[in-house]
């Protein structure tokens, strides 16, 4: 598939923002965060900016985007639909925990509003990542792993996102929050290595001899091309970037996604510099998980190419 660049921006901003929502409401629910109001508005306010920043770039996705509108009526068949009602849905509830917090409100408000944060924040992430898992024609996305993996990236990224604002409030990432994002990172990275080692031993989804009913074990390929020019299905569809580049590109997706912010989340609690640190991890999760979704998307072959002898 061709990674779009407004739906890359969507899949990774969107996990940062629903994703440090979903800490800042974790941390509430338990009675964990600091007492510092700054900081929790500050987060919701940032996360929201990220959310709103991926919703927005996923219009420029649209063909017709006066009509996108639309999406919000087809919630009982459509996981695009879902995604967008329940992103609606997430922002008074993250803004009502935010004033209870900051207003010092009851506590068991404060703390049942944080619960609320958090599970609507990872709903609307599960949500987008059912939009990709439920499409059967693309066997890369249409598996066990793709909405685990959506989730565990956005817990990831949210919790590099709050060490860093954590440290600019209150000068320090603090145990917890440090140890978090080590270990939602290494956990991440074992995550992706796993998804890449099932796609890679996943045997095709279809061939060019089961299409035209050809028995088992016989082989086929076409006299010639379907088209003499590239049409939209291969531009779109059929789009395939080389193996000897996609290893290249897996493992600086591992290094600097995932491996870089483990070792900068451990060094932001003992170094002296916290801030650089957390604020380094920042960048690489941010930089690793874009390149991560590019290949997400890249790698996916849909059973469309199949027309035109690619292995899918």
């Amino acid at each position: 598939m061709k990674p779009a660049a407004s739906v890359l921006l969507l899949t990774t901003s969107t996990g940062f923002g629903f994703g440090l929502l979903a800490w800042l409401g974790a941390y509430a629910a338990l009675g964990l965060l600091p007492r510092a109001p700054v900081l929790v508005a500050a987060g919701i306010v940032i996360a929201l900016i990220f959310t709103s920043t991926g919703l927005i770039a996923s219009m420029f996705h649209l063909e017709r985007k006066e009509r996108a509108w639309r999406a919000f009526t087809q919630w009982r068949s459509s996981w695009l639909s879902r995604e967008g009602v329940a992103a609606v849905l997430t922002y008074p509830v993250a803004i009502a925990f935010g004033v209870a917090f900051w207003r010092g409100g009851p506590p068991l408000a404060t703390r049942l509003l944080g619960a609320a944060t958090l599970l609507a924040s990872l709903g609307t992430v599960y949500c987008t990542a059912m939009i990709y898992a439920s499409l059967k024609p693309i066997r890369q996305w249409h598996n066990a792993h793709t909405a685990p993996d959506y989730l565990l990236y956005a817990v990831f990224s949210g919790a590099v996102l709050f060490a860093t604002l954590r440290t600019a409030a209150l000068g320090e990432p603090g145990a917890m929050a440090s140890a978090a994002a080590a270990a939602a990172a290494a956990a991440a990275l074992l995550a992706k290595r796993a998804y890449w080692r099932h796609i890679d031993a996943q045997a095709p989804l279809a061939t060019l001899a089961a299409a035209i009913g050809l028995p088992q074990g016989i082989e086929a390929r076409p006299l010639d091309a379907p088209h003499f020019s590239e049409n939209y299905i291969l531009r779109q569809m059929g789009f395939a970037v080389a193996r000897r580049h996609a290893a290249k590109l897996r493992s600086l997706a591992l290094l600097i996604g995932f491996a870089l912010p483990l070792a900068l989340s451990v060094l932001g609690a003992l170094a002296p510099a916290p801030m650089l640190a957390t604020t380094l991890a920042l960048a690489c999760a941010a930089l690793g998980l874009a390149l991560e979704r590019w290949l997400f998307f890249a790698e996916a072959t849909h059973v469309s190419a199949l027309y035109y002898g690619r292995r899918i």
